[in-house]
């Protein structure tokens, strides 16, 4: 029998927000990518450079307005040429659906709003030790750029490391019922559930 570890990453150069704390983020909105021509309306249409992109999972922060932080920018997982996961907020994903929309008849691409999934935002000085403890992952791969994330599945969780305003933070997207399960789980290990939304 063989055994495939589920690599997992943090941000080398970012800094750990100290409380550990648990975050709905009801405003993120998951979109599946995908298309014979999903690498060329990517670079074309966002502008956004691929190249570094050739690991399932690695990701890089983008935006439709030209700011990181807005509620317009984005997460983007890569799976394989043809198929991608957008991270975003609401008003970002409108705005993304619509340029989509648009472009359909230009290029080969097709998406999927996943209204079934949602996620948890988990921060802390214990976090990422948490998540390979908990969701039996590998450590072992650092991200040295800040606008990187990458993401891993394991099981019915997709997790992700992200940065959020030169902080580190994980995402956990999932079905509502799992991450409900999770939530409290995380809860039993001493994450508190944080009220306002992270910026």
């Amino acid at each position: 029998m063989t055994f495939s570890p589920i690599m997992f990453a943090r941000h080398s150069q970012l800094d750990t927000p100290q409380s550990n704390q648990l975050q709905g983020d009801k405003n993120a909105v998951v979109i599946d990518f995908s298309g014979t021509e999903a690498i060329p309306f990517l670079s074309a249409i966002l502008g956004l450079e691929l190249n570094k992109l050739t690991a399932s999972g690695l990701g890089l922060k983008g935006t439709l307005d030209g700011d990181l932080n807005s509620t317009y920018s984005f997460a983007l997982y890569y799976f394989s040429e043809t198929a991608f996961r957008f991270v975003l907020h609401h008003d970002a994903s409108e705005q993304l659906q619509s340029l989509i929309s648009e472009q359909q008849l230009r290029y080969d691409i097709e998406f999927v709003v996943r209204h079934d999934l949602a996620t948890l935002t988990l921060s802390g000085e214990q976090a990422f030790d948490t998540l390979v403890d908990v969701f039996k992952l590998t450590p072992g791969l650092r991200l040295s750029n800040e606008n990187s994330c990458y993401g891993a599945q394991s099981g019915d969780v997709f997790i992700t490391a992200i940065d959020k305003q030169a902080l580190q933070y994980f995402q956990l997207i999932a079905k509502v019922p799992v991450l409900d399960n999770w939530q409290t789980q995380l809860e039993q290990r001493g994450f508190v559930l944080a009220l306002a939304d992270v910026a």
